[in-house]
């Protein structure tokens, strides 16, 4: 590896950029693997925990998990480091004028919903993964599902998530030079599209606090409703 290309990374504020950008796009592309892994739950009990055990017992998972922990904190040391570069360069008074020029709610929050994704991250993992998982995953998750406490946190969370990646995706590839007036509309498009996703999250929580067992219905039975 080259030593000067890393350092030049590390020292220089547009090499933070392309990092906070890099690392940006791969969180993105982790979480729409994790929503489609959620909609397993839709297959049922027995489909959703072969693949949790899958995972849990393939070799490669522990070292995929040091590698996207290494991106998350290389994500948010550089984010961190850019947002205070960037307040401390900016001209007086441009706190008050940042809604001006094309600046969105997603744009103007980043700093708030990435504080929001952080907080509900550690949450996460102190529900799901640090615990006894004797019950099974499928039961663990649906049973938290039926919480209203942990669903508003969870919905809080998605839509944290939803208005952070608004702004960064689009954001992320215009810092690495993907900038050209044919395609631009198109990335801004996909990125709007990646955070309208990130809102199913909310709403397969929404779908099971409500109980609504849909296969019972599909197959003529009574809809299920937990109370």
């Amino acid at each position: 590896m080259d030593i000067t290309f890393v350092k030049r990374l590390i020292t220089t504020s547009i090499g933070r950029k392309a990092v906070m950008a890099v690392s940006g796009l791969l969180l993105g592309g982790f979480m729409l693997v994790h929503l489609a892994e959620n909609l397993l739950l839709f297959k049922g009990e027995a489909s959703y925990n072969a693949w949790v055990d899958l995972l849990l017992s393939n070799p490669v998972t522990p070292l995929l998990e040091v590698g996207l922990l290494g991106v998350f904190i290389a994500h948010i040391i550089t984010g961190a480091w850019v947002r205070l570069e960037d307040f401390l360069n900016a001209p007086r008074g441009y706190e008050a004028r940042k809604w001006q020029g094309g600046r969105t709610i997603g744009s103007a929050t980043m700093l708030y919903t990435a504080a929001g994704i952080l907080a509900y991250l550690a949450y996460h993992l102190l529900t799901f993964r640090f615990v006894d998982h004797s019950m099974g995953f499928y039961q663990m998750v649906t049973s938290a599902f039926r919480s209203p406490v942990f669903v508003t946190i969870y919905i809080a969370g998605s839509l944290a998530l939803a208005l952070h990646l608004s702004h960064g995706m689009q954001s992320a590839f215009q810092t690495l030079g993907v900038n050209h007036p044919k395609y631009t509309p198109l990335i801004k498009a996909g990125g709007l599209l990646v955070a309208v996703t990130m809102t199913g999250f909310a709403l397969i929580s929404l779908y099971y606090l409500a109980g609504i067992d849909l296969k019972a219905a599909e197959a003529g039975y009574q809809v299920v409703v937990i109370q």
